[in-house]
C-alpha cells in the first residue's frame, strides 16, 4: 500500500542511512520498525505512564471551571452522561 508520512529530518536520514549501510530498500526499514513497535505489548510501564498522562491531560481539560450551583434530584438525573 502506498501512503504519504511526515517524518522528521533527523529520523528520515538516521533511516536512510541504515538502508544504505544494510543494502536494503528504505522501505524495508520503515517497515520493520513499523513491526516491531506493533509487536511490542502496550502494557510496559513506559506505554502506561504516557497513557495515564494523555488521560491526566485530558481530564485537566474537560474540567468545569465554572460552579453548577446547587441541583435538585430531578435537575441531577437530567444532565447529559458523558462517556
Amino acid at each position: 500500500m502506498r501512503t504519504t508520512l511526515d517524518i522528521p529530518d533527523a529520523v528520515f536520514k538516521q533511516a536512510k542511512l541504515k538502508a544504505v549501510h544494510e543494502g536494503v530498500p528504505f522501505k524495508d526499514i520503515v517497515t520493520r520498525a513499523l513491526e516491531r513497535d506493533l509487536a511490542t505489548p502496550a502494557n510496559d510501564a513506559d506505554t502506561r505512564r504516557s497513557r495515564a498522562g494523555r488521560l491526566f491531560a485530558a481530564l485537566d481539560q474537560s474540567r468545569n471551571t465554572q460552579p453548577v450551583g446547587r441541583l435538585n434530584r430531578d435537575e441531577i438525573y437530567d444532565r447529559p452522561v458523558l462517556r
